[in-house]
């Protein structure tokens, strides 16, 4: 049986790149970390491999959220929720 509720806050991150067969998006999610000894803030990122099975309309650029999921490949276990609409 399949528990279609979600139970965790999805994470929200841009889309940077597709896949040629369109399954599999790269997404960015940006996060702010603190210099130990300054306190100045530092931007970086993080790349994930999402699942983009039964959503539509994902385009380089848009904002999309993902949730973890079981392992799909070697590299992907998150699925793309939903495509933010801005």
């Amino acid at each position: 049986m399949e528990n279609n509720k979600i139970t965790k806050n999805p994470i929200r991150g841009r889309v940077v790149a597709i896949s040629k067969d369109t399954k599999t998006v790269k997404v960015e999610v940006p996060r702010v970390v603190p210099n130990k000894t300054y306190g100045k803030r530092l931007h970086l990122h993080t790349s994930l491999l999402a699942d983009t099975f039964g959503v539509q309309n994902i385009v380089v650029g848009k904002d999309v959220d993902i949730l973890p999921c079981r392992r799909i490949s070697k590299n992907k276990s998150w699925k793309v929720v939903s495509v933010v609409a801005h």
